[in-house]
């Protein structure tokens, strides 16, 4: 091998060897980016779900913040609520101590004259020879006498005692008694809540107008042992005034008693036939064009026609025409009995209930004098117990003994008039079924009509003789 084959082989060699070296290069410096992207994107991972617990921690807390600031502003307002309910109790009791400071001259005033009057009752007693002790002793049980009133008159007393209600009944109810300043009966219902107005020949009695229903709740409040304030009859005349119940329709029922009851039963069951026959008389009204109809067929001598336009019907009318085209061909007292049968029948249909209509409005007023006689026997019984002095406790009865009669009265005369206008109806249609039978008969008796049968006589035909042409 010479030296200038030699010198091409080196300089191709060189040349393979740097164009290998660059490739290389190129190769490393692409793993390397790789490498570099996943730790980029490991970080950027690890960043974002430290940014989303940052955040979720960030929200716990505002939810915790906010649920404390609730929790103070309830407490806030509790405090806010119970400040205002102590400043309401403070200025209660100032007006209770101010109360008490106009109050306390007067007690004091009382209490004077009660010893006063305690010395002149021992002045009058004690013979004037007696000796010192038995002054002193007679002194003393007027002075304890005094000072229990007095003690008595500064106390708040509940106890279960017997009233007379203002319906008049006697009833065993808690009586709060403010001293001997006023009493107060605490029932539960309006008739035994109220002021008590003493009476001297027997219980208290329940007077004065009805509370309200502040009035009540304070009452019942002050019985179950709370603070409140009660009505105070001051002038001893609020306890005179009537009591005015309100005017609805159920409390003028309850004024009438225990007969009110029946009354209205009894009107509403009179209600109840009149809606009941006036339906059926406008649901049985027959067509106008029926009895036409009927009579046309039978002028044509078409009696299964006749027959099935009757029988389409299901009024009254219908069924007596069907009866009446059934016995075509019959003899005329055949006829006539088939007629009248079917006119009977129909009868106590359009009659019904008529009796007992009438039976009702008999007995309402009827009734409405029970109740009156009741409510006068209560009445007098009142009286006797408690006497003439309060008109309110009379009003009981009287009210049982008009309000039922006024009630009986006005369920009495509407199903009168029902009564009077129900059987004049019925008398019509009763008429109008007579007419139709007299016109559906007289068809019958025609001539044409009846075949006669095989070897009678013209002369004994029915329908041929002149007075039975006249008839027809």
């Amino acid at each position: 091998m010479t030296l200038k084959n030699v010198i091409p082989m080196l300089l191709a060699a060189a040349a393979l060897a740097g164009a290998a070296s660059p490739c290389a290069a190129a190769e490393a410096g692409a793993e390397g980016g790789a490498d570099l992207l996943a730790r980029a994107k490991a970080a950027r991972e690890r960043a974002e779900k430290a940014l989303a617990e940052a955040r979720e921690a960030h929200l716990e807390a505002r939810r915790a913040l906010a649920a404390d600031l609730a929790e103070a502003y309830d407490a806030l307002d509790a405090v806010r609520k119970q400040a205002d309910a102590a400043r309401a109790a403070r200025a209660d009791l100032a007006e209770q101590v101010a109360d008490l400071d106009r109050t306390a001259p007067l007690a004091a005033d009382q209490a004077r004259r009660h010893l006063r009057h305690a010395a002149e009752a021992v002045a009058a007693e004690v013979p004037p020879d007696a000796d010192a002790q038995a002054v002193e002793q007679a002194i003393r049980g007027r002075l304890d006498a005094r000072l229990a009133a007095v003690r008595r008159g500064g106390t708040v007393r509940l106890a279960t005692e017997t009233v007379i209600a203002r319906d008049g009944a006697e009833t065993p109810v808690p009586v709060l008694r403010v001293g001997e300043v006023a009493a107060y009966a605490c029932g539960r219902d309006r008739a035994t809540l109220g002021l008590l107005r003493a009476r001297t020949d027997g219980p208290p009695l329940v007077a004065g107008p009805y509370l309200t229903e502040p009035g009540a709740e304070a009452l019942r409040a002050a019985a179950g042992g709370r603070l409140a304030r009660l009505p105070l009859d001051v002038t001893g005349s609020l306890a005179d005034r009537t009591a005015t119940e309100p005017k609805t329709l159920r409390a003028w029922l309850e004024a009438g008693g225990l007969f009110i009851y029946p009354i209205v039963a009894v009107g509403a069951l009179g209600v109840l036939l009149v809606l009941e026959r006036f339906g059926y008389l406008v649901l049985t009204k027959p067509h106008p064009a029926l009895l036409s109809d009927v009579l046309g067929h039978l002028e044509r001598g078409d009696t299964a026609a006749a027959r099935e336009a009757a029988s389409r019907s299901r009024s009254p009318a219908g069924r007596v025409l069907a009866a009446g085209v059934a016995a075509v061909g019959q003899s005329e007292d055949q006829r006539e009995a088939a007629m009248e049968s079917a006119l009977l029948a129909e009868a106590p249909h359009l009659e019904r209930s008529l009796s007992l209509l009438g039976a009702l409005a008999g007995v309402a007023p009827l009734l409405g004098l029970l109740g009156t006689v009741s409510g006068m026997i209560f009445t007098f019984d009142t009286i006797s117990s408690v006497g003439t002095g309060n008109p309110r406790l009379l009003s009981g009865g009287i009210s049982e003994a008009l309000i039922t009669t006024q009630l009986g009265l006005m369920v009495a005369i509407p199903l009168l008039l029902a009564h009077a206008g129900l059987e004049r109806w019925v008398q019509r249609r009763e008429a109008m079924l007579e007419h139709q039978a007299i016109q559906v008969f007289g068809v019958q008796r025609t001539p044409g009509l009846e075949r006669p049968k095989p070897g009678l006589e013209r002369s004994e035909r029915p329908g041929t003789n002149a007075d039975e042409e006249g008839d027809a």
